[in-house]
């Protein structure tokens, strides 16, 4: 180890706010190269400059018209020199400024704690504005950070976000294998390119695999967003759980949205779900989607969202005089046709009114009314949906977080936190219906029948229906033989009511009414409980209270933890989340007192000075062989200081003749570089400058998974688990 000296005489005019222990002075000794610089470095910051190592003469390749960088203090005499004859210079050519040193390129810094919550707020989806007002507000002030804004954000673009689009389909492959490592039960597929490269993709949690045994009865499915730098189109399966809330059954990202990529998806689905299709299905209005599904799931009743075909009569309506009226009509005879009879009566009469007989877009809807209009689908169980709103909700939360430049492996990090947000609504629910009770709102024995059976969600849905009923008028119509029926007037606005018909069959306790609510959303209606108290009906049947939306049934999903993808970090990250982990607890015991503060403080100074001290001792050299060598310490390793050189390597090894005739050519220079390499010196220049050249080197960091996708065989691009 080398004993680096500050040997020369000095005429030294240092800045008089510096502490005089900072500057440098002539005769000073370091031990390492690199503990000179530190110290300088630090007299640089309180002197207010910034500084560069260079060794030898040294100047800039780009032109000065060309930099776009700005520069500063040309020139400046300011330096020292270590191990050499020559001046310590502390004057400098320019003005320097303590209190603007955090602005320095070389003194501004992000420490690993700062680092480490950088990276966690990004996952967490906080902007990066957020992040540094948190950091700002944590030191009180600005002036308190020997950071700015901007070194967040490149934090983040060049290390968090910094994904080559070679490594990106790696990345995701290997987000893959690990979920699949930690649930086996995780499930995948690719469908490649011949070149490899991603075409489509699905994958699906255990948790989400098992929540379909209890949600899958009805699905929404929607393409309408695109997520990434490669434009893939994300497709979310979607349902609806025991609280009403959604969630998802899978995700998918697609290169394009023709027949057979849904076909693919679709099958895909179908096997991560044990071959059993949803009874119902609910799209957009996509013909590509519909020609799949009737492939693949030829017995599930599809329907398209009734909210996309509304929203578009604007824009496919708009050329007609009165468009107003048109889109007012349309809407009544679609929502208030209570029977298939009445809406193909009243289509009729609203095409003809309005001279809309001969429109093609109003044509064609009429011949699919069978997947799109309310009465000829409301006969199904559809858990609450008409629109695909759900999976778009869904969408809106990755559209929070990600953008047009993301990466593959930045989307499926959103989709885990989607994922966990909605197993947390969940949980949360679960809790509260555990412990709390909602109080009934009348003294129906059916409501306390609800209230006892059903989740708080929707046993709000029930008491919604109870104080419908105050709005309803009940008469009856004709009985026989126990079946009776109803004429049940509802009251929607000061002058108009409404007509329903309900049926009640005393002996098998059944009623039925006209609306299909209880059919389309497993909820009684306010017309069908009007008839129940007007027959004094004291519990409804069984057949009335679905365990759909029951609070009581144990599903297996919720047992399921969500794996929650944690990628391979470099071993002192680990430890230092570690750490810290351990250290929160100690500093909130230690900080309920003065006294108790001060112990912990002592404690700190003295591990503090035994691991400097045992770091000392291990400067040096080492030896690392294969029979101690393990991740960690491979870690540790670092590229040797690079060397410049000119023309070929000096220590080329060449033949007896050829050193031989170098030998006798450069006789007669020996004495003469014998004399030249004595007075040689290594000239360590460290003035100021805001550009400096910096060599690079890699550090293997984290342990690699070998990840290949097969080589398809003919016929077969696909890759699943």
């Amino acid at each position: 180890m080398g004993v680096f000296t500050v040997l020369t005489r000095c005429i030294v005019q240092p800045l008089s706010v510096v502490d005089d222990e900072l500057v440098p002075k002539v005769g000073m000794t370091f031990t390492t190269l690199e503990d000179a610089g530190k110290f300088y470095r630090n007299y640089a910051k309180a002197a207010g400059f910034s500084t560069r190592v260079r060794e030898g003469k040294w100047k800039s390749k780009i032109s000065p018209t060309e930099k776009t960088n700005p520069t500063a203090g040309l020139n400046c005499a300011a330096r020292i020199y270590i191990h050499t004859l020559k001046d310590v210079v502390l004057d400098h050519s320019h003005p320097c400024c303590p209190s603007k040193v955090e602005m320095l390129k070389q003194h501004r810094e992000l420490s690993m704690s700062i680092r480490r919550t950088i990276e966690n707020n990004d996952e967490a989806g906080i902007r990066p504005s957020k992040t540094y007002q948190s950091f700002v507000a944590a030191a009180g002030g600005h002036r308190e950070l020997n950071f700015i804004e901007k070194d967040v954000r490149n934090y983040i673009t060049r290390e968090v976000r910094n994904v080559s689009e070679q490594e990106d389909a790696k990345e995701f492959g290997k987000y893959f294998l690990r979920m699949k490592e930690k649930n086996p039960n995780f499930f995948f597929e690719l469908e490649l390119e011949e070149d490899q490269s991603i075409k489509l993709a699905f994958w699906a949690d255990a948790r989400s695999r098992a929540a379909f045994e209890y949600f899958g009865d009805v699905i929404s499915f929607d393409t309408t967003y695109n997520t990434n730098r490669y434009n893939l189109v994300c497709g979310s399966f979607v349902g609806v759980n025991h609280h009403g809330q959604s969630t998802l059954l899978g995700c998918s990202l697609m290169k394009n949205e023709e027949i057979d990529s849904f076909k693919w998806l679709f099958q895909c689905w179908l096997r991560c779900m044990g071959g059993n299709a949803p009874k119902e299905f609910l799209t957009d209005q996509c013909a590509s989607m519909k020609r799949a599904l009737e492939a693949c799931m030829p017995t599930t009743v599809h329907r398209w969202c009734i909210w996309h075909i509304m929203k578009k009569i604007p824009s496919k309506l708009n050329g007609y005089k009165g468009h107003a009226d048109i889109e007012q009509q349309m809407s009544h005879v679609v929502w208030n046709s209570h029977s298939k009879d009445s809406f193909d009566r009243n289509w009729n009469d609203f095409l003809v009114n309005f001279g809309l007989v001969d429109n093609k877009w109003l044509s064609d809807l009429y011949e699919d009314r069978h997947i799109w209009v309310p009465i000829y689908l409301d006969h199904h169980f559809w858990a609450g949906m008409r629109s695909t709103q759900r999976s778009e909700s869904m969408h809106s939360f990755f559209n929070k977080y990600i953008t047009r430049n993301s990466s593959l492996i930045q989307f499926v990090k959103q989709y885990d936190n989607c994922l966990g947000s909605r197993e947390q609504a969940e949980r949360e629910s679960d809790a509260a219906d555990f412990h709390t009770v909602i109080p009934c709102a009348t003294k129906s024995s059916i409501e306390a029948q609800f209230q006892d059976a059903y989740t708080h969600a929707k046993f709000r849905k029930v008491q919604a229906q109870f104080r419908g009923k105050a709005n309803c008028i009940t008469r009856l119509k004709n009985s026989a033989l126990g079946y009776s029926v109803y004429e049940v007037g509802e009251q929607v606005s000061s002058s108009i009511f409404d007509k329903f018909a309900v049926t009640y069959d005393s002996v098998a306790a059944e009623v039925k009414c006209q609306c299909l609510l209880f059919e389309s959303r497993g909820i009684l209606c306010h017309h069908a409980l009007s008839v129940l108290s007007f027959e004094q009906v004291s519990q409804v049947s069984p057949r009335y209270i679905l365990e759909r939306w029951s609070k009581k049934v144990k599903r297996r999903h919720t047992h399921i933890k969500r794996s929650h993808d944690e990628p391979l970090m470099e071993p002192r990250s680990k430890r230092f989340d570690q750490l810290v982990f351990r250290s929160q607890n100690i500093c909130e015991f230690a900080s309920e007192s003065e006294e108790l503060t001060a112990i912990l403080h002592r404690a700190y100074d003295n591990v503090m000075a035994e691991m400097e001290a045992l770091k000392g001792k291990r400067k040096g050299t080492s030896s690392l062989s294969h029979e101690d060598a393990n991740l960690e310490s491979v870690n540790e390793l670092q590229s040797p200081p690079r060397i410049r050189t000119r023309g070929r390597p000096k220590n080329r090894l060449g033949s007896k003749l050829e050193k031989q005739i170098a030998n006798a050519t450069k006789k007669k220079k020996t004495k003469v570089l014998s004399e030249l390499m004595r007075e040689c010196y290594i000239q360590i220049n460290l003035f100021d400058a805001a550009s400096a050249a910096h060599s690079s080197c890699s550090q293997y960091q984290g342990q690699v998974i070998n990840y290949q996708f097969r080589v398809p065989a003919a016929g077969d691009n696909s890759l699943g688990v």
